[in-house]
């Protein structure tokens, strides 16, 4: 039992040597809600992103494709509340490609998810959320 322990530890060491590691703050996600806010020309979607942003806190969530226990840090920037999900912003775990996912605010199911939840805009991720019922634009394709 020990030596099975042991491989499945060998195997989640990650050395970081020589490899500096960015911590980010509040402030920092909120310059990246602007930098994607300024990229939504629809109007109405715009609002409705608006009316629903919080001010960026962090949240440790579950990351289930790594070892066991492993969580990454993901900053809730949007809230509805009515279905009990928001918009997180996650630099690491799908966040290389795709930072902006659907997460749960509340509950049993508070891990990142799968990576059919994220995207690489926070229009993408707004657009697919339960918080907007809007059409899509034409020949809107989820990225």
């Amino acid at each position: 039992m020990h030596e099975a322990w042991f491989r499945a530890a060998i195997a989640c060491y990650r050395p970081i040597f020589g490899i500096i590691l960015t911590v980010l703050t509040a402030n920092d996600v909120s310059s990246f809600v602007t930098e994607e806010l300024e990229k939504i020309a629809d109007p109405t979607l715009l609002a409705r992103v608006r009316e629903l942003l919080v001010a960026p806190y962090a949240v440790e969530r579950d990351w289930d494709y790594g070892c066991v226990g492993e969580k990454f840090t993901c900053w809730t920037i949007l809230e509805h509340w009515p279905s009990n999900t928001g918009i997180a912003y996650c630099s690491e775990g799908f966040g290389r490609t795709d930072p902006w996912g659907l997460v749960f605010l509340s509950g049993d199911h508070m891990g990142i998810g799968m990576d059919s939840a994220w995207f690489p805009r926070l229009e993408s991720a707004m657009r697919e959320s339960m918080a907007w019922n809007g059409p899509p634009p034409e020949n809107y394709e989820v990225p």
